[in-house]
C-alpha cells in the first residue's frame, strides 16, 4: 500500500514527535574544581621533559637588570615609574630606531603592577608589561596630539592617565593649558608632531579612534617590554642604586 506524498510529511512528523522524550530543567548548581599543584599529582615524566628548559627559562627571567633604592610604583598624575617607562619608549626611539621622535605616550592601564625596592629582574619586567604590544610611531597634527592627551586626561575613571615622556603639560579642568616640549620646540595645533606609542593604542584599542585619521603610521617590530629591559640594563650598568623621582612634567592647576 502506498501513501500520498502529500500525507507521508504529517505522518513521520507524528511518528518522530512520538518517539521523542520530553526534557526539562529542574534545578542547577555548581561546584569549584580547583586544578594546581596540589590537587594533582605531577606527572614525572613532564617534569624531566620540561626540566632543561625551566631551568633555562629560570636563569633568564632571574637576571638582574638594575638595583633601585626606591620601590617604584605607578600612581596618577604622575610617578617615578610612570615616567621612566615612557623615557624608555622615548630614548629607544631616538637612539635605537634614529627616529625623529617628539615625545611618548604609554597607555596606564598597560602597567600591570609595580616595580620592587632592591634587585630589578627580567622576570619583574614581565610583570610590569606581560603583553606583546609594539612600539607604533605616529604622525600627528598637532589638534590631534591635544585631542589625544586630553582623552587620557578625561578617562581618569576607566583606569586610563595622562603618561608621557618628551613633554611637560599643564591641566585645569580637564584640559591642557600649555604642552611644551623638551626637545626645544613649540607646540603648534597646525604643526605635525610625532608621538611614539603602542601598537594596540595605534590600533584605536582603549577608544582612541580617532587616530585613524593620523597624518603617518610607522610599525616596528620591537615589544614595548624589550624596550624596558633594554633601557633597566643600560641604567644598571652604571653598578649604582637607582633613586628616580617625578619632574613636574604633568601639573594640574
Amino acid at each position: 500500500m502506498r501513501f500520498p506524498k502529500i500525507l507521508l510529511i504529517p505522518v513521520l512528523t507524528l511518528l518522530i514527535t512520538a518517539c521523542q522524550t520530553g526534557y526539562h530543567l529542574t534545578n542547577q548548581g555548581y561546584s569549584r574544581v580547583q586544578v594546581d599543584s596540589l590537587a594533582a599529582s605531577a606527572d614525572s615524566g613532564m617534569a624531566r621533559f620540561l626540566q632543561p628548559y625551566n631551568q633555562q627559562l629560570g636563569q633568564t627571567m632571574n637576571e638582574v637588570l638594575v638595583e633601585s633604592a626606591v620601590p617604584l610604583n605607578k600612581a596618577r598624575p604622575e610617578s617615578a615609574l610612570n615616567n621612566l617607562l615612557a623615557d624608555a619608549m622615548l630614548q629607544y626611539g631616538q637612539q635605537k630606531l634614529g627616529q625623529p621622535v617628539d615625545c611618548s605616550h604609554l597607555n596606564y592601564g598597560g602597567i600591570r603592577t609595580n616595580l620592587p625596592q632592591g634587585p630589578i629582574r627580567i622576570g619583574n619586567i614581565y610583570e610590569v608589561m606581560p603583553f606583546d604590544n609594539q612600539l607604533t610611531l605616529l604622525t600627528l597634527k598637532g589638534s590631534m596630539l591635544r585631542e589625544f592627551f586630553e582623552y587620557f586626561i578625561g578617562n581618569q575613571a576607566e583606569e586610563n592617565a595622562l603618561i608621557v615622556g618628551g613633554v611637560r603639560v599643564t591641566i585645569k579642568n580637564n584640559l591642557l593649558t600649555s604642552i611644551e616640549f623638551t626637545n626645544g620646540k613649540t607646540f603648534d595645533p597646525n604643526q605635525n608632531y610625532t608621538v611614539l606609542v603602542s601598537d594596540y593604542i595605534a590600533n584605536r584599542g582603549g577608544g582612541t579612534a580617532f587616530l585613524k585619521d593620523a597624518v603617518r603610521r610607522q610599525d616596528f617590530p620591537v615589544t614595548i617590554r624589550d624596550v624596558f629591559i633594554d633601557y633597566f640594563r643600560q641604567l644598571g650598568k652604571s653598578g649604582k642604586p637607582i633613586n628616580p623621582t617625578t619632574d613636574g612634567r604633568i601639573t594640574i592647576q
